[in-house]
């Protein structure tokens, strides 16, 4: 499995048919791009404009301080094919498999791409894959389709066709209904060393509502979440990154740990707190994911 240090904290969904929206989402501040080619691509004889487009407007250098991606329609569409052939001519980095429900799936994905890589010369594992596990199948086959590919960098949960799936009901209060397998993803994820993507916040402009979502998001272990407009993109990106607190208070553990591995101690207790082991994993993570965000906005004036 693919485990470089990945800066996936604000993804946004934009309509691939939609040049306005393209060019508006070029001026965002989201880490990652997200090409739509499924649910926002309406009616489906807009489907063969929004390919076009996509590979058009990211020859542009403006979308290039971007993680990019393409959701494609689903395997069984029509659409499936002619998607992949024709945006793998894109400057993406790769592509969202929309209601991933086994590794035959992924599998058969991963196969195109390696054809379509070969074929124009192209590094093998260049387009990267992230599976959304978004229906009851999808959550039951985890563990399967985590490991199924190298091209995996990350799995992500869709809460809303999910709960549609089970027939339950999404209440926004208790989030019952997708409390387990909103607990599932991350801890896979983070199993195989990939990144864990939270399901979007659909009430746009409930910005209470949505901190809310973050703060439950990030105590469950993830890195980033689905963001569908770009007023969500502010409080992702902050919640997602590590605060000046745990960032000086992750050098401090390290450093004093440091001292105690010097005289023979494997262990320190530093203000109350025992700092063994995994809390040094965890501070050399913290500092790691600064360093990276430092670097993007150096890199790219963000």
């Amino acid at each position: 499995m693919k485990n470089n240090i990945l800066l996936l904290r604000s993804m946004m969904f934009v309509p691939g048919h939609n040049e306005k929206l393209i060019e508006s989402a070029a001026k965002s501040n989201a880490d990652a791009l997200i090409f739509d080619l499924e649910d926002s691509v309406q009616p489906s004889s807009n489907k063969a404009l929004a390919r076009t487009l996509i590979v058009k407007s990211l020859s542009d250098p403006k979308f290039n301080r971007f993680q990019k991606f393409v959701r494609l329609n689903e395997i069984e569409t029509e659409f499936f094919l002619q998607d992949v052939i024709q945006v793998t001519e894109a400057n993406i980095d790769g592509f969202l498999l929309s209601k991933t429900n086994t590794k035959e799936d992924i599998q058969y994905l991963d196969n195109l791409l390696t054809s379509i890589e070969r074929e124009r010369n192209l590094e093998i594992g260049k387009f990267s894959i992230i599976p959304i596990l978004e229906s009851a199948l999808s959550i039951v086959n985890i563990n399967e389709i985590a490991t199924c590919s190298s091209r995996i960098i990350a799995l992500g949960f869709g809460s809303e066709d999910y709960v549609s799936d089970i027939q339950g009901v999404r209440d926004f209060d208790t989030n019952i209904s997708i409390s387990y397998p909103r607990s599932l993803v991350p801890i896979v994820a983070r199993a195989y060393k990939m990144e864990a993507i939270d399901a979007a916040y659909i009430k746009v402009h409930d910005l209470e509502g949505l901190e809310k979502h973050l703060e439950t998001g990030k105590i469950l272990g993830y890195s980033g979440m689905w963001v569908l407009h770009p007023k969500q993109n502010d409080m992702v990106n902050e919640v997602f990154s590590p605060t000046i607190q745990e960032y000086e208070d992750s050098k401090n553990f390290l450093r004093l740990y440091a001292e105690a591995q010097k005289i023979n101690k494997g262990v320190a207790i530093i203000e109350g707190k025992f700092v063994g082991p995994p809390l040094i994993t965890k501070s050399n993570d913290i500092i790691a994911r600064v360093e990276l965000i430092e670097r993007r906005r150096k890199q790219f004036k963000v």
